[in-house]
């Protein structure tokens, strides 16, 4: 038996951000609890809004980072839990950095 192989590009971070996820008429308020530069694992309030191909805006808020919105498409939902991938790149170059440190 094979491992699965790993398919991010990016090494992902454990966070605990605020978001709010728009995607079409509705908001969606959860908590990212991992980022890596083109994606977010966020645990959310259960809806049948987000499936996957959506494509959404993600307003954050972060203690180290500071506020900001990207846009994404989901890529993964299992219950209330939610794989989103971003077109602009997350800023988690400092968080990188401090891990390290």
């Amino acid at each position: 038996m094979s491992a699965i192989p790993e398919r991010r590009r990016h090494p992902r971070i454990p966070v605990s951000w605020a978001v709010r996820i728009s995607v079409d008429d509705e908001t969606i308020l959860g908590r990212a609890e991992d980022a890596s530069r083109n994606g977010l694992w966020v645990t959310v309030a259960p809806t049948t809004a987000l499936k996957r191909g959506k494509s959404c805006w993600i307003d954050i808020l972060s203690e180290e980072i500071g506020r900001f919105t990207v846009a994404g498409e989901v890529r993964h939902v299992a219950g209330r839990r939610v794989g989103l991938e971003t077109t602009r790149p997350v800023p988690v170059a400092r968080l990188e950095n401090a891990e390290k440190d």
